[in-house]
């Protein structure tokens, strides 16, 4: 995602709706000063914040790649289900940089999704995770640290430098009030312990999709 094309788009958008910057900040669930770093290009949209900013009425392709309109169209779906946005890709081994894919974003409808928080699915890779996680495997997130228990698959970002975040999906181990331990399946990939400190978001992996073949 190029940053200042986000930044151009992001400002057309919000001068587009009917809110103060206050407002957008307000629903974005930020405060007015994280809202124009977004506005300035100086921070990229991570998940949640990419949901959230949906949410307003803004299409997310149109937003990362530039592709179709503004403004979202309205899609009838059941009540029972929810159109969730693929976001990302990521790694079950050793962690690598990543952020929000360049490709169009695609969305997939789940039913059932309505009582999770700011949902959004990624797609695994690597094998550290098989045969719980599998590569080519949906990954169902939810934005609830608070409700992650031992033993659950996590989606994690790391801080690393800025604007950038290490994602892994692992098993989660808390370990005391500083630590956790990050863990895979598969036993030839070492475990890690991660200081609280280091991590930027930590996700709940809540659904598991995988194509029969």
């Amino acid at each position: 995602m190029d940053r200042m094309e986000f930044s151009k788009r992001f400002v057309d958008f919000c001068s587009s709706i009917t809110l103060k910057k206050t407002e957008i900040a307000e629903n974005l669930g930020i405060t007015p000063q994280a809202l124009q770093k977004y506005l300035n290009g100086d921070r990229l949209p991570l998940p949640d914040m990419l949901e959230k900013i949906g949410y307003l009425g803004c299409n997310i392709n149109w937003l990362i790649n530039g592709d179709g309109e503004m403004l979202r169209s309205r899609i009838a779906i059941s009540s029972k289900s929810k159109r969730i946005p693929v976001l990302a890709e990521v790694d079950c081994g050793t962690p690598v940089y990543t952020q929000i894919n360049n490709d169009t974003v695609k969305y997939i409808e789940i039913t059932d999704i309505n009582y999770y928080v700011n949902p959004f699915v990624v797609i695994a890779r690597g094998d550290s995770m098989r045969p719980y996680i599998n590569p080519g495997d949906l990954l169902v997130c939810s934005d609830e640290p608070h409700k992650i228990k031992d033993g659950r698959a996590v989606i994690v970002n790391l801080k690393t430098i800025p604007e950038h975040y290490s994602s892994n999906a692992k098993l989660i181990r808390f370990l005391d009030d500083e630590s956790v331990l990050l863990y895979s399946v598969n036993t030839k990939h070492p475990p890690m312990i991660v200081k609280k400190s280091d991590i930027y978001r930590i996700y709940k992996v809540v659904r598991i999709i995988r194509e029969v073949k």
